[in-house]
């Protein structure tokens, strides 16, 4: 009975399989010399992978192999009751992360929505997206494209789809509106002077939500803490639960799935690679009514587009 009393504790954490080290498990992964062909940038993959580990931390790209380790180590956790998954912004899951999901859910049919012109974590990294042809290797399933956008104005979905390479496909919801603009100004304090004259002028126009779409996460901080003295404007950040009227600062990855009255891009020169265009895309297309585009010089992706599709303004 001591014996039985003593041990309790130590039973209770070998049944709840407490003395596996899956983070040390896992990190082995990135120790060890692999016989198959890796990424050229593997090194420095694993490096940095490995010092979050150490500090308790995750990347995105490693939460669902960490999860899948963790089933084959600990038992496989399913879901037998769900009949149905629905999965919005499918084009930013990997074939992986769709495996994982149908081992979750064995008996569920599936149903993804998303667009491929907006994937804007596989389209950086040139990764493969779910939504890719014969990416799931099912044989037995229903494509349904949409081609009809109805959020933006006719002039603005005409100005966007030139982005994309097969942007003749989307057709715009015939709802004019005034013709998107490009603000070439010379330096960074004309660009915000000029962002913040627009910012008022929308204000004053009835405009409920505005945005200024940045390209990066600290370029919105930058942005919101130089506008903020002469703006009523919030930041929003990756832990935002919540979106109110008025003017917010957001990097162009969070605004994904999320439309505005009135979108000014920031510095639209800062995209330069061709793995942004779709990152630019997406923030140019979360407009409904009018989308301004502000550089320091003419954006690289603008190259090619009928200069009659905007309205180009120098500073």
């Amino acid at each position: 009975m001591l014996v039985t009393k003593r041990m309790k504790p130590v039973f209770n954490l070998v049944k709840k399989l407490k003395f596996i080290n899956l983070k040390g498990i896992y990190g082995q992964l990135f120790h060890h010399e692999h016989h198959r062909q890796l990424p050229e940038t593997w090194g420095g993959i694993s490096e940095l992978t490995l010092r979050a580990l150490k500090q308790s931390h995750i990347y995105y790209e490693d939460a669902t192999p960490y999860l899948y380790l963790q089933d084959k180590i600990e038992g496989r956790k399913s879901n037998t009751s769900i009949r149905h998954v629905f999965i919005d912004e499918a084009q930013d899951y990997t074939p992986f992360q769709f495996a994982f999901i149908r081992q979750l859910f064995p008996y569920s049919k599936v149903t993804l929505l998303g667009d491929l012109n907006q994937a804007v974590y596989a389209g950086p990294t040139d990764s493969e997206t779910v939504l890719a042809e014969d990416a799931l290797g099912i044989e037995e399933k229903e494509v349904i494209h949409l081609s009809r956008t109805y959020r933006s104005t006719r002039q603005i979905v005409e100005f966007t789809r030139e982005l994309l390479e097969d942007g003749d496909k989307i057709e715009p919801f015939n709802r004019n509106g005034d013709l998107p603009v490009v603000t070439i100004q010379g330096n960074e304090e004309k660009l915000l002077t000029a962002i913040i004259r627009r910012m008022n002028e929308w204000k004053t126009g009835g405009h409920k939500t505005i945005a200024v779409i940045c390209r990066t996460e600290q370029e919105s901080k930058t942005v919101f803490e130089k506008v903020a003295p002469h703006l009523d404007v919030r930041l929003i950040e990756k832990g935002t639960i919540a979106y109110e009227r008025g003017i917010s600062i957001i990097p162009a990855y969070l605004a994904k799935g999320i439309e505005f009255d009135a979108v000014a891009i920031y510095d639209a020169s800062s995209y330069k690679e061709e793995g942004e265009r779709k990152l630019f895309y997406t923030a140019c297309t979360r407009a409904m009514h009018e989308l301004d585009l502000f550089a320091t010089e003419m954006p690289v992706f603008l190259n090619g587009i009928s200069k009659e599709l905007y309205q180009l303004k120098q500073g």
